[in-house]
Formats: C-alpha cells, sequence, structure tokens
C-alpha cells in the first residue's frame, strides 16, 4: 500500500517544526511533512500525491496570512476527499469552525495553545480511521473482484456454443449501462451493474433447450417452466455470496413497474432499480434480434413500443432515459456497439 503522510501547516516555523518532530516520534509509520502557507500546502500535498503517497491528515493553523485555515482545508478536501481535517484556532474562531464543519468536513478542531496529549490523540485517531477506511475499501475491491471472476465463468459457460446469446447478454450490459447513466448512477453503480447485467438469464441454464428453442408459442406449462428460470440463477449466484445488486436484476427483471410480472409480482419503486433497468436493455435487444419464436423488428417500431410502455410495463424514468438517448442507442443497436462495452469495460 501507499505510505500514508500527516501534513502540519502554520506561518510560524518554530511551531511547524516542533509539530512535525513530535508527530514522527509518536507515528514513526507515518510519513510527517510540514508548509507555512495554505498555498505551500496545497502545492505539498500535490507533490506527496504525485510520489505515490496519500495525504491522509492535514493539521492547520486557522489564522494565517493569505489563505486562513478553513479556506485550505475546503480547497484540499476537493482533491482529497478522504483525507481528515484537524483545525487549530483561538477561542474567538468561531466563524472559522463553523465553515470548517460545514464546508470541509472537519474532523476536530482544537484551541489553542493545545494540550500535547490532546493533539497527538486526535491525529492518531484521524490516521487509523484513514487506514482502516482503505484497508476496507481493499477488501470491498478484492471481493467484487472474485464475484466478477466467478460470474464471468458462469457467464461463459452459460453461452458456451451460443455465440448470439453470448452476443445478446453483453449488448443488454451496455444498454443498461447507458441507461444507468442517464439516470446519474455514480462510477461505481456503473461498474457493478455493467459486470451484472449479462446474468440476467443466467438461469435459463437450467430450462431445457427444447422448450427454449420451441418456434412456436409457449405451452402454459412450458412457460411456468420457464419463468422459474429466475429463481434458478438467483440459486446459482447464491452460492458464491454475490453482490445483491445481481441477485436483484436476476430475480426482479420480468417485473413490470404494473405489478403484472413474475415471479414476485412487486410493482413500481418495489422494483430493484437495477432490474427496471435491466428489463428495458433486455426487451430492447430481445425485439431487435431474430428469435427462434419471431422476426426481429425495426429499431423505430421498437422505440414505439417500448415508449408506449412507460408506467406500465416499465419505468417511466428508465424509459425517459432511453427516450432522451434514443438515437444513441439507434446507432449502437446498428453494430457500433464495440466502442460503447470497451468504454465500460474500462470501470470494471
Amino acid at each position: 500500500m501507499n505510505k500514508l503522510y500527516i501534513v502540519c501547516v502554520d506561518d510560524e516555523a518554530i511551531i511547524t517544526e516542533s509539530l512535525k518532530r513530535e508527530l514522527r516520534n509518536e507515528l514513526p509509520h507515518l510519513g510527517v511533512e510540514a508548509a507555512y502557507s495554505g498555498e505551500a500546502a496545497l502545492k505539498l500535498l500535490a507533490e506527496i500525491s504525485e510520489e505515490g503517497g496519500e495525504p491522509a491528515v492535514l493539521i492547520s493553523d486557522e489564522r494565517m496570512p493569505g489563505m486562513k485555515g478553513h479556506m485550505l482545508l475546503r480547497e484540499a478536501r476537493k482533491s482529497y476527499p478522504r483525507m481528515y481535517g484537524i483545525l487549530l484556532t483561538g477561542y474567538s474562531d468561531i466563524e472559522a469552525i463553523a465553515h470548517a464543519v460545514n464546508e470541509a468536513g472537519l474532523f476536530r478542531y482544537i484551541h489553542k495553545p493545545w494540550e500535547r496529549r490532546d493533539l497527538m490523540m486526535a491525529v492518531r485517531r484521524a490516521a487509523e480511521l484513514y487506514e482502516r477506511e482503505r484497508e476496507l475499501d481493499d477488501l470491498r475491491l478484492k471481493v467484487e473482484r472474485l464475484n466478477g471472476a466467478l460470474i464471468a465463468a458462469l457467464d461463459d459457460s452459460s453461452c458456451e456454443g451460443e455465440p448470439e446469446g453470448f452476443c445478446h447478454v453483453h449488448r443488454v450490459a451496455c444498454y443498461a449501462a447507458l441507461l444507468g447513466r442517464k439516470l446519474g448512477l455514480s462510477e461505481t453503480e456503473l461498474r457493478r451493474l455493467y459486470l451484472y447485467a449479462p446474468l440476467h438469464d443466467i438461469g435459463k441454464s437450467g430450462i431445457p433447450h427444447d422448450i427454449l428453442a420451441k418456434p412456436g408459442k409457449l405451452s402454459d406449462e412450458e412457460f411456468k417452466k420457464v419463468k422459474q428460470h429466475v429463481e434458478i440463477g438467483a440459486r446459482l449466484l447464491k452460492t458464491i455470496d454475490a453482490d445483491p445488486m445481481a441477485l436483484d436484476l436476476i430475480l426482479y427483471h420480468h417485473e413490470r413497474w404494473d405489478g403484472n410480472g413474475y415471479l414476485a409480482e412487486v410493482s413500481g419503486d418495489r422494483i430493484p432499480l437495477a432490474a427496471r433497468i435491466t428489463a428495458l436493455a433486455d426487451v430492447l435487444d430481445a425485439m431487435l434480434s431474430k428469435r427462434a419464436y419471431s422476426e426481429p423488428q425495426t429499431f423505430d417500431q421498437v422505440a414505439a413500443l417500448i415508449k408506449a410502455d412507460a408506467g406500465s410495463r416499465f419505468d417511466p424514468a428508465v424509459v425517459a432515459a432511453f427516450v432522451a438517448e434514443k438515437e444513441l442507442f439507434r446507432r449502437l443497436s446498428s453494430g457500433d456497439i464495440a466502442d460503447c462495452c470497451i468504454e465500460f469495460r474500462g470501470l470494471t
């Protein structure tokens, strides 16, 4: 892991150097650096980051010429949002403290002259919290990568020998990610949605092939078996303790906004958002593709059907996202999907 750093800022060099020396003695495993103005501190933080370090704690005096301490904490937080800020203040600096709390996520403020023990405890606690959060992030990333590897193996095995099915699930992933981006999902959520959307029909591996490939209309009994694929898929992923988003979009992508879907028959916002997005992406690609039981429709026909189903089959907000990006979806459906896949694959 990258080395963590504490940065001390005060325009009085004697104070700053004394504080730096004490921190190096108390926390020898951390880097400790000093600056004598807010502007110099921002430059120092950037240098630490460029050299592979991580600024974990910023300790600043409030009353400095030029940039005040709360201003420095506010500016530093823009580039280092996880860094903990400690402000050294006089008793009359209440307004500065309020600014630091509201604008810079202040961790602690300590009155000057400070008690050495109080300051050291605050800095040690901030550094420990930063280290713990970093370890949790690393653990989450490892779990996500493990889930991704296992899911990719399931995905590949389910599409083996069915190249069109393989293409379908990856087109659905790209369509879903595009819808998610338009709906304002975070980069982390988009990464997960793109990773898991190909699994929406993974449970069909447990449905007899002659039913899935039947050219005509399914009987009631056959359709009942097909509907079980959502539960089969969820059981497969539960064996690897998969991300809840993956389970949600498998279990609920055949639910309808009006509650007339299957199997849970939930409606509206009770359907997880990932499933609502995947549902539209799946239907879009299915209707544009040749299937054993149907011929492909034109993009305009499909777009009109999706728009007409807003509020019944589909979440109106997801339909609105599709309509807003309709021309992009038209282009992608015509064969330009590769660049889209590359873009979202880069998030994984």
